[in-house]
Order: C-alpha cells, then structure tokens, then sequence
C-alpha cells in the first residue's frame, strides 16, 4: 500500500434522513501534501457545505478509522488490519451501514473505494478494481507521456535524463523510472541518457558529459541544484513540493540566472480554478486546518491540490449518493454504485472540478510552460489532457512556445555535432571538392581542346582522295 491519505464513508438510512460519516485513514505527521492535517480540512469543509446543501436528505459527519500512531509510510500499511477490523466489527453488530473506503483492494467486500493519493499507472483496471475510483490530483503517468508526446512532435530521437537521488521527496527516480519505460524508450525509438546526481556531485563534469549525448536535458530534483544546472526543461510537482523553482537567491547571479531562465520550459500538472473562488475556499481550509488539526501554514504557501480534492470528493459523494436513492438504485452494491461515478465531470461552484473516466480514474491536465522574463514567472504554451488527442498549444502565447527563428523546435542532435565534427568533415569535404573540381574542369577542358586538334588533323589526312575544286573544274572543261 502506497503512502496516501485513506478515508471510507458509511451511511444508516432512517425514515427521516441517511445519515453519511467519512472515516479518514492515513499518515498524521504533515510531512507529505497528503498527510490528514493537510487534506482533511478540505474533506471538513466539504462537509460543512454537504449538510447545509442537503438538510432534511442527508447528514454527513468524519471521523478517523485509527489513531495518530500512523507517524509513516509504512505505518499506513502495518495497521492497515483495523480498517479490516473496523468493517468486520459493524458487520457482526448487524449494522445497516453502507461503507466507502479509500483503499483499492476491497474488490471481495463489494464496497466502493476511493484512493486520493498520488497515482502512478495511466489507467484504472475495472476488471481488478470494480468498485474502486481514483480521485488523486498528483498523476505521475502524465509525466511520461507528456515526454513521448514532445519528443515524438519535436522529432527528438535522444534526450538527456537528470535526477536527484539525494532529495527526501521520492518523486525524481520513480519518474525517472517511468521515462525508462515509456513504449518508446523500450522500442528504441528514443535514447533516454540517465544522469542519476546528488548534492555532492560534480556539476561541471556532469554538465559535460550531458552535453555529449543530448541538446534537449530534462531535469527533476531540487530548486538549487536546477538553478546551477540550467537545464533545459524542468519537472516539477505542483505546490512546490521541492521547493520553489526561483532565478533569485540574492547571489552576484541572479542577472545570470533571470538571463539563463529565458530559455527553460517547465513541465507541471496544471488546474484550472476562478482564482477568487479558489482563494476563498483555501481561506476556509486554512482556517479549518489552524482550528481542528493545530498546522499554521508558514508564509507563502497555502493548502494543495490534494485538500481542494478533499472538498470535491466530500460533495460528490453526497450527490452521488442523494440521486441514487432518489433513482432507487441499490446503494449497497459498490459496483453499482461506483458506475454511477464514470464517465461524469463533477464541479462546485468556479473552483474546477473533476472528470472520472470509464475506468473510475480522474483525468487531469499536464501543461509545458516557458519562463517570461519580463512578468518573471511561468507562463504555459502547451498542454496535454483527456478533451483531444495530442499537445495543445495555448494560442496567446505560441509565439513563445521555442524562443527559435521560424518558433519550431531545436534538434536534439546539434548540427553539427555535439564536438563539431561534423562541421568540420564538412569543411574538409568543401576544401577537397573546390581544390578537385577546378583541376578536373581544366583536365576536362585541355582533353577537348586537344581532342579537336586531332580530329582536324585526321580529318584532312583522311580526305586524300577528294579534288579540289580547281581540279574539279579542269577536269568539267577537258570533258566538254
């Protein structure tokens, strides 16, 4: 089981009103965007609106599966059996409850489940996974194939691979992992040189060694070891996971850097939100988050993606779960329950939403932006999502898309050459045919010359039997 917040919601239908409680399971420490003080208040707040919204139909209340011993990653998995227990419990007191788990593997109990963790395959099996949806924000799949989509519409055949092996956050070698195992790495349609670094590392010889074997670098780890690189297009999770990616530390480079971060692309999963709908709903998540779980969040940084999902997943469970009852569908069947989930886009209000596939997977948006320097900050000029096949180009800013004279994208491969030779064969060849050709010209030249000299000089030798015209004309008169 992969480290993500977990939650399960179960409800007891009376005359009156269904009552819904969110049961949250997951890792305490706020160590990771997911942790419950980060995403739980957006489930809180959720709720808040939930019960307002459908009073007199439906109460929803949360509360935790087990306690603040889950201190780790792999503690989410060592007491994973009170999930178990907790379920088996209300089963044995006859409890009429319908119960909505965070955690795929319940396809035995029939019971729909949600994962809102970070979420690694491109695609949701329904077969294995009948009941189970994926909500998670974070969908490293769409790095990778964000990558095949740029190479393949660049015609870039070798790319160079950097990352950080020292940085806490896991992300860097699990998306170099899934680079490697792109279908067009694995065809060999497409070189992938790793170039796997730590804090220690040599950046110079790093720096010339990447440069022999790809002109198109693709970087991932941490914002200082990006900003001594430079490379060219960077990875980066949304909320600044790694920290923020800035040209300015208040060093004697910074002139350097804003200079140098002209040229960089920055690839990032994107959301699209009304940004006063969205600053309202974090001021709530905020507050909830000081007020229930303790956290002051510091200066600059405010609640992520995974807290937003939190409150969207909140209210449209409640949706879900009012219209099939009002539709007489059999809400205890987590199949039939879990279909009423696909393939529908869920909103509240002007803050985005969520699209669920046919497969139960949320689809989201990867963007490709390019640094303007005069604003000073990441615009995007390519995004790929679920809507159309292929890159999108933001039309407003295409002409920023390469920064290139006819705006197409670099060669991978320099023209010539990653040492020059190439040029330089070619200078050699352009030498040999000015110095040969000249000569053969004037060979050529002088053959004709001379050849028409010994064509005149055997043609009057070979005319010794005509007469000349005097001669002729001598001989007319002696025959008349």
């Amino acid at each position: 089981m992969s480290c993500v917040i977990s939650s399960l919601v179960f409800g007891a239908a009376d005359c009156s009103c269904m009552e819904v409680e969110l049961l949250i399971y997951g890792m305490w420490p706020p160590m990771l965007l997911q942790s419950i003080p980060l995403a739980s208040p957006g489930f809180d707040v959720g709720i808040t609106e939930v019960n307002r919204e459908f009073a007199g139909a439906l109460v929803m209340k949360r509360s935790f599966v087990s306690g603040k011993e889950l201190l780790g990653c792999g503690d989410t998995s060592a007491y994973f059996d009170q999930i178990s227990q907790h379920y088996y419990d209300y089963r044995q007191n006859g409890s009429d409850r319908l119960f909505i788990f965070d955690i795929p593997k319940v396809k035995e109990w029939n019971i729909l489940a949600f994962s809102g963790g970070a979420t690694f395959s491109n695609q949701l099996n329904p077969v294995l996974y009948p009941t189970t949806l994926v909500t998670g924000p974070f969908d490293f799949g769409l790095y990778s194939v964000m990558m095949r989509e740029l190479c393949e519409a660049s015609n870039w055949d070798t790319v160079g691979f950097i990352f950080d092996t020292s940085s806490p956050v896991p992300f860097p070698p699990q998306i170099y992992q899934m680079f490697a195992s792109n279908e067009i790495v694995l065809t060999g349609r497409l070189q992938l040189q790793p170039f796997p670094i730590q804090a220690n590392s040599n950046l110079s010889d790093l720096v010339k060694k990447v440069s022999q074997v790809s002109r198109v670098v693709f970087l991932v780890g941490a914002p200082l070891l990006l900003r001594k690189i430079m490379a060219w297009i960077v990875l980066e999770l949304p909320e600044q996971a790694l920290g923020p990616v800035t040209w300015q530390r208040n060093d004697t480079y910074d002139d350097v850097a804003l200079e140098a971060f002209g040229s960089m692309k920055q690839m990032i999963l994107c959301f699209d939100r009304d940004s006063e709908a969205d600053c309202l709903l974090k001021q709530k998540i905020i507050r909830a988050t000081e007020e229930s779980y303790g956290y002051s969040y510091p200066p600059g940084r405010a609640p992520s993606e995974f807290a937003t999902t939190s409150y969207l997943v909140a209210k449209t469970i409640a949706k879900v779960i009012n219209d099939s009852v009002h539709q007489h569908l059999d809400i205890k069947n987590g199949q039939v329950l879990a279909q009423q989930f696909r393939n529908r886009t869920f909103t509240s209000e002007a803050i985005g939403g969520l699209f669920i596939d046919a497969a139960g997977k949320r689809q989201n948006k990867i963007c490709l932006s390019s640094f303007d320097r005069s604003m000073r900050k990441f615009t995007r000029v390519l995004f790929h999502d679920h809507t159309q096949n292929g890159l999108q180009v933001v039309p407003k800013v295409a002409a920023q898309l390469w920064g290139t004279p006819d705006n197409m994208a670099p060669p991978s491969i320099p023209v010539c050459g990653f040492l020059g030779e190439r040029c330089r064969e070619h200078s050699t060849t352009i030498i040999v045919i000015s110095t040969v050709i000249p000569a053969v010209i004037a060979s050529v030249l002088l053959g004709f010359i001379l050849l028409c000299h010994m064509c005149r000089h055997n043609h009057i030798h070979d005319l010794w039997w005509k007469l000349a015209t005097q001669d002729l004309s001598a001989w007319n008169n002696r025959l008349d």
